[in-house]
């Protein structure tokens, strides 16, 4: 941080934590220390391993921000100029927008990457483009992190983080649908197109879904917690305590039914239900081995 912003001289600089804006500083930082040196004009010499073409990310900057071309501006102002203006001026959430689309095209071409086997340069991967992104973040007091898959999610702590991640990486194979569901879930309880609402539905389908494979002849998450009870594969206690949250879930207005009530979920709740969802998923992939063992 620099030292008129660490000891308050700079007008500009606001020490606070942001989530619902992107000062000013932060974008120019990103622009100068992270986005330049990763575009390229392909109208000028190509600069080896460079993976994002400027003209692709202005016009998907001004196809998001619904903003029609000025093709006479385009045509004589330097690319990295339209570029930088647009990053400084597009609205906040449009900011972080193109952080992620910028993570999304890195991706891509990490992919093509390891499938030809190609030798690229390091500091353009993701990995490094994360990390950066990330510093600078945190650096600068903005309460957003990027994740393995290139979203800006609220940061959680190290402990929590690891038992989230855990439980993605446990949902594989035949847990797929219910991966699906849990990421939803995630994205949408600490992402940066929060949804409380639809976070808690996707807890609850994680769950549902993954009740489903271990008991097939289940039509509902009702009837597979109570072919759970008989096996007595999890204690009837804990399964009581899946039911409660089922009805909660179906209760709430606007969570997976619709009401003509207003919705009284906050973020706090997506959350709480996303821990535990993926606290009971752990419990019963493992309960399920033992007792199959």
């Amino acid at each position: 941080m620099k030292f008129s912003h660490r000891h308050g001289y700079d007008p500009e600089f606001i020490n606070k934590t942001f989530r619902n804006d992107a000062p000013k500083w932060v974008r120019k930082l990103y622009f100068k220390k992270i986005l330049e040196r990763l575009v390229y004009d392909a109208m000028s010499l190509i600069p080896e391993n460079k993976p994002v073409p400027v003209y692709d990310l202005i016009n998907e900057i001004l196809v998001m921000d619904d903003e029609e071309p000025d093709d006479y501006y385009l045509n004589n102002t330097p690319a990295m100029e339209v570029l930088r203006n647009l990053v400084m001026n597009i609205p906040w959430y449009r900011f972080y927008d193109t952080v992620e689309a910028v993570a999304e095209r890195i991706i891509d071409i990490d992919d093509e990457d390891n499938f030809s086997q190609s030798r690229k340069n390091e500091s353009f991967s993701f990995s490094a483009y994360r990390q950066r992104v990330n510093e600078l973040f945190s650096e600068y007091n903005v309460d957003w992190k990027m994740n393995e898959s290139g979203q800006l999610e609220l940061p959680l702590p190290p402990f929590l983080e690891e038992k989230v991640k855990s439980t993605e990486e446990r949902l594989a194979d035949q847990f797929a649908p219910a991966r699906m569901h849990f990421r939803k879930a995630r994205a949408f309880a600490l992402g940066s197109h929060r949804d409380a609402e639809n976070s808690i539905k996707e807890s609850i389908s994680a769950i549902e879904s993954i009740c489903k494979t271990f008991y097939p002849d289940a039509s509902t998450l009702g009837d597979a917690l109570k072919m759970m009870k008989k096996d007595r594969s999890v204690s009837r206690l804990l399964i009581d305590v899946v039911e409660k949250f089922y009805a909660y879930a179906n209760a709430e207005p606007a969570v997976r039914h619709g009401s003509n009530k207003d919705s009284g979920v906050l973020e706090y709740d997506a959350e709480l239900a996303l821990h535990f969802a993926a606290a009971f998923i752990r419990t019963l992939i493992v309960r399920r081995k033992e007792t199959n063992s």
